[in-house]
Order: C-alpha cells, then structure tokens, then sequence
C-alpha cells in the first residue's frame, strides 16, 4: 500500500465523520459515503448535513456532496474537501480501486457484516466486528480505551465511557406522533423547561428541562413515533460542535492503524521480547 491510499469512510454519523476528518487531515485521500438520508442528531458534529444541503463543515473541513464523477475526483484529488458519496455501496466499490474501507456495522447500506475481501485493509468500528475474519482490524469505540487497536477476536459490547458530556445532565426529546418535525430553533441554542421545541404533526413538542440543544432533527424531516427527535444538555460545559474528545480517540486510533500499514510496520508481542 502507498502513501497515495485511498479511503472510504462508511456513515457521517459523529464518529464517522471524526474518522474521515482526520484522515484528512493527515493529507490522505479519503471519500465518506451514505446511501440514504441520515438521522443524525448532533449535527454540528458530523458531515451529515451536506447529504441535505449540498457541504458541511466540522472543525475547520468541509464536505461536499459530489454527485458528478468530476467533483468526486476534483476532492479525491485535489484534497480540497471530502467528497460525499450517496450511490448504493456495491456501486461505490466497484467503481473505485479502494484501498482501505472503515465502516460501523450495519450503517446506512455498508457492509455490516462481512468486509474483508472489499480492499487491502478493512477496518470495523465498533462492538461485534470479529478482527481477523470479517475485518482486517477492529477498533474499539466504548468502554475506557475507545481507539483500542483490535487485531484478533470479537470487539465486546459496552458501556459507553462518561466525556463530552455523554453523562447524566443528556436528556433525550421524543416524537409523540409519526409526522414531519417542524421547529424555528437551532442546535446550541438555550430553552427553557417547558418551551416549545417545534411540532410533530398536531402535536407541540416541550423541552423537558432547561438547557442547551446538542441534538435536534432536521427541520422537515419525517419522525417515528417515540423517536428520539432532540437532546437538551443541561451543563453549560457540554460541547455541541465540533469532535468529541471520544471520537477524536476513535479516530486516532484509526490513523494510526491505516499509518502502520502504509508503512510497513509489524506490531510488537510479547514473543519478540523472548
């Protein structure tokens, strides 16, 4: 593998979007990609509103949807954004030599189950992804090493770790209809315990408690009875843009994997010490 690698990045969830982020940043070559219209609520930290509106920034990179070949080449290339792919997934691989593809399992069309054999290194975020069969590498992403480096076996479910704000003061807005989710405010904004949020339908939707919106539905969007349509952090420290101390671990961690294979490198053991 070359330093010219060429990555494709599954979802513009939060911890998607970090992943491609970085790799970024690290002057890789990277695509994200996302068949169908995501529902991600903390949008100001992820890339899933330039599937909507055409680009999207996170910490200084944008996204740009690219429905012509040329502006998928002109980002590829010219690493002047990431370019957004919404064609099927089968589609996306063929048409492109990838060589590493990272994915969380089951994520909008992505191979959730089985991705080794679709480039040279595969990458799996995330609990349930076995490491050495369906993947090349797993990464963890909950729990207290999230970024951990898996190279062998199943990547275990838990809890999720306590930072940025994933805490007690989070508390969660749902739908109390199916319906289009019609609101006039903005994510970041402040609202009082019992002021309107915006409508489902007939239906007025309250914020349960005092605080600052992290996570709110695109305004128009159709919602799901009892879905969650909104997050109201109730401390002033919760950050609601830009990558979360736990998606920047994440996305380290993937890097670093993607670096040591562009290099070369074998991981240490403990039989190399005998």
């Amino acid at each position: 593998m070359s330093e010219e690698t060429c990555i494709l990045v599954c979802g513009v969830g939060e911890t998607a979007s970090a992943v491609a982020r970085r790799l970024f940043a690290e002057d890789r070559a990277v695509a994200i990609h996302q068949a169908t219209p995501p529902r991600t609520l903390r949008r100001k930290m992820a890339f899933s509103d330039a599937w909507f509106d055409g680009a999207a920034s996170l910490d200084g990179v944008e996204a740009r949807r690219a429905d012509l070949s040329s502006e998928f080449l002109l980002g590829l290339r010219a690493r002047q954004f990431i370019p957004l792919l919404t064609q099927r997934f089968a589609d996306v691989v063929e048409r492109w030599p990838w060589d590493v593809i990272v994915t969380a399992r089951g994520e909008d069309g992505s191979p959730g189950d089985y991705l080794a054999d679709l480039a040279d290194l595969t990458i799996g975020l995330g609990a349930g992804f076995v490491a050495g069969e369906d993947c090349d590498i797993a990464i963890e992403t909950q729990g207290p090493d999230p970024g951990a480096i898996v190279r062998a076996g199943r990547v275990p479910l838990r809890h999720q770790g306590k930072s940025d704000g994933d805490l007690a003061d989070q508390h969660e807005v749902r739908a109390p209809s199916s319906g289009l989710f019609q609101t006039t405010k903005i994510i970041g904004a402040f609202v009082e315990g019992g002021e309107a949020l915006g409508t489902v339908g007939e239906s007025v939707v309250l914020a349960p408690v005092s605080g600052r919106i992290r996570g709110l539905v695109r305004r128009g969007q159709a919602v799901a009875a009892a879905s969650v349509i909104a997050e109201i952090a109730t401390s002033n420290a919760t950050r609601v843009a830009g990558v979360s101390d736990r998606d920047q671990l994440i996305s380290r961690g993937v890097a670093f994997a993607v670096e040591m294979e562009v290099s070369g490198w074998a991981p240490a053991t403990f039989e190399d010490w005998r």
